[in-house]
């Protein structure tokens, strides 16, 4: 499984040779996270030369998000601000990235492994496959300059102008009766706020693209990301006042806030071996956390 990550800035992190097999051309990347027992895994990816791969089919189900140049896939060019996804066995045209290209991938339940073929992998022929469900799946293509922010469907206007891009749906199967992956850009208007402490039963992973969100675990900067197991509370929300805050925000399931009001923690107990006045106060379970990001503020956050 992933570590809680809470919160981390991807400056802080050091690069490595970019995991994208059967490619020409050279990109380095940042592990944002990284889950050893399946192989997913959310990276940031620059690509420092030009770039080409055949056409082929992942192992994984992978989804790209175009933070800065151009990618051609295919006949298609695809800009900043652009969405793909391709599930685990679905033959995609050949891809060309342009020098100075920046990239969100992410990848579930697969390594980073691409074969070069012009056929999808085993079961798969009709349409490919997701790896979560076992409903078909296609290649997804999203201009999310083009699109229009929505309500808030998860709770409408309790969230007071919340906005939100839906980019990726996991349609249900009957078979599994599973909603799979969601991807969604959220926008957090100048000013908003939710005072409530909230938890979910699914993952919540986000990437922050541009503003600033206040929470109780820090403060999400531009290149800030975290990577939240279920049941995790976290809150309250406080947007920036002068540009908001815009993110990607990715969940293994449709999203169920659980909402807690009145919150109150207390710790208490008898110092045995230590000066609690000098070593200061101590929690168990502290994720994973950048440095840039500061020290845990235990009395104001």
């Amino acid at each position: 499984m992933r570590p809680h990550v809470e919160l981390v800035q991807e400056k802080d992190l050091v690069w490595h040779e970019a995991e994208l097999h059967r490619g020409s051309g050279r990109a380095r990347q940042r592990n944002l996270s990284y889950d050893e027992e399946n192989g997913a895994a959310s990276t940031r990816v620059a690509f420092d030369k030009a770039w080409s791969r055949p056409a082929g089919y992942h192992h994984a189900d992978v989804e790209w998000y175009i933070m800065k140049g151009r990618v051609k896939l295919g006949d298609r060019v695809l800009g900043k601000g652009t969405y793909l996804r391709a599930p685990a066995g679905l033959c995609i045209p050949a891809m060309q990235v342009a020098e100075g290209t920046e990239v969100l991938i992410f990848r579930e339940y697969g390594d980073w492994g691409f074969s070069v073929s012009d056929k999808n992998r085993g079961r798969f022929v009709a349409q490919g496959g997701n790896t979560v469900s076992t409903a078909p799946g296609e290649l997804t293509i999203v201009d999310t300059s083009r699109m229009e922010w929505m309500p808030n469907l998860y709770e409408g206007d309790t969230q007071r102008f919340l906005k939100l891009k839906m980019l990726y749906v996991d349609p249900p199967s009957p078979q599994d009766n599973n909603t799979g992956f969601v991807s969604i850009m959220c926008w957090a208007p100048p000013g908003w706020s939710d005072n409530r402490m909230v938890h979910h039963p699914v993952f919540e992973e986000a990437y922050s693209l541009d503003g600033q969100m206040v929470y109780n675990f820090g403060t999400l900067d531009p290149g800030a990301y975290f990577f939240r197991p279920a049941k995790v509370k976290h809150g309250h929300f406080m947007a920036g006042e002068e540009r908001g805050w815009t993110g990607i925000f990715r969940l293994d399931g449709s999203l169920i806030n659980w909402i807690t009001v009145n919150e109150r923690i207390v710790v208490e107990g008898d110092a045995i071996n230590y000066d609690p006045e000098t070593q200061g106060p101590v929690i168990a379970g502290i994720p994973v956390r950048s440095r840039s990001i500061g020290p845990w503020d235990l009395d104001g956050q």
